[in-house]
């Protein structure tokens, strides 16, 4: 189903993953029957049902890849491999506030990270801050609004919400005193960017969801490694799909 301009939500069957996948983890999916495209394409869950054994992914329709994947229909079969990588933590304390910060299609984590914040503590808790280019590009605020959890949005060109960055966002929201913990998806910049304002702030965790390209999903392929530092002087190559897509902010270094 269409989730706003060449966005695009599908909903898959498949119990096994449903019941234990937890969010910011991802699935590798085969988008055809042939060796062409070779490579999978990693996607994040989005949704999940896990009484009816539902989950969903969202896609932007952006290359080869993703147009053929937008003409499957309903019931046709999807070859695919998950959950795969590490998810967010969102820890025990229900006094904690919870910042959900998402760039363009970085939306697609962050739903199914409100779903469960909202599940566990009550949707009071969170705040999604939604970052996109202009109006058009701004990705699933209809679908955080109906959790009921309060929803800000940034555009570049100030054509909806606030005219500037989803970090100007996140700095007006670090403002509150107490306890928070701010979760963030999307382009690197981006990230960079929430890392260091939350580092500034001193939140009690910031982690991020890095999109580093994924080929093989499983650590094989050292495709999508990422410095990660380690200790004080010290750092090593980390698998953004096997020991991620989540890290720490703290413990990542930009280049």
């Amino acid at each position: 189903s269409e989730m706003g301009p060449g966005a695009l939500k599908f909903i898959l069957k498949c119990p096994e993953i449903a019941q234990i996948v937890s969010p910011g983890q991802f699935v590798n999916v085969r988008v055809s029957n042939t060796n062409d495209p070779l490579l999978r394409r990693p996607f994040s869950v989005h949704w999940v049902d896990r009484e009816n054994g539902l989950f969903g992914i969202l896609f932007l329709l952006v290359g080869r890849g993703t147009a053929i994947l937008s003409n499957y229909k309903v019931g046709d079969y999807v070859d695919l491999i998950g959950p795969l990588g590490n998810g967010f933590d969102i820890g025990e304390d229900p006094s904690c506030r919870h910042l959900l910060v998402a760039g363009g299609c970085g939306a697609a984590p962050i739903h199914f990270l409100c779903q469960t914040i909202c599940e566990k503590f009550g949707c009071g808790s969170a705040n999604v801050l939604l970052g996109a280019r202009t109006s058009d590009a701004v990705l699933c605020e209809t679908e955080f609004g109906g959790y009921g959890v309060g929803v800000s949005v940034a555009t570049d060109d100030g054509s909806y919400g606030l005219h500037g960055t989803v970090v100007d966002l996140l700095k007006l929201k670090l403002e509150d005193p107490g306890a928070v913990r701010v979760y963030s998806c999307g382009p690197n910049v981006m990230l960079k960017a929430v890392a260091d304002a939350c580092i500034e702030t001193g939140v009690i965790s910031c982690q991020i969801s890095l999109e580093n390209n994924m080929s093989c999903g499983f650590g094989v392929c050292l495709g999508c490694v990422q410095k990660i530092r380690t200790g004080e002087d010290s750092w090593e190559h980390k698998r953004v799909c096997k020991d991620g897509p989540v890290f720490e902010a703290a413990e990542v270094i930009w280049e």
